[in-house]
């Protein structure tokens, strides 16, 4: 929660104002998202892990979903994969399917 001062004067900040550490985020999503974010996160030494790895499994999900059969070329320049990482992905689901299991029949 930004303090209320603050609120009254974000409209007159300038990036020029912000330390060199808040203007590559401020340019990236704003002022005042910036400020907001020091708000929530400031003065603790925060780890923002690359969102690939944080998406990686809704992706692959896609990924799935979007498989026709024939298509792995596709897919991966959509995804910028290789087709045999993407192959991967796909027998990945395929072998946890029940109805794949052979033990469970």
């Amino acid at each position: 929660m930004m303090s209320e001062w603050i609120e009254t004067i974000i409209g007159e900040i300038t990036i020029e104002d912000l330390p060199d550490s808040y203007r590559e985020v401020a340019r990236a999503i704003g002022i005042e998202n910036a400020v907001k974010l020091s708000s929530v996160v400031g003065g603790l030494a925060y780890y923002f892990p690359q969102i690939e790895g944080i998406l990686r499994k809704k992706r692959d999900e896609c990924i799935r979903r979007e498989f026709t059969g024939n298509n792995h070329r596709d897919l991966a320049r959509k995804y910028g994969l290789t087709e045999r990482w993407v192959r991967e992905i796909v027998e990945e689901k395929i072998s946890q399917d029940p109805l794949f299991d052979i033990s469970a029949h």
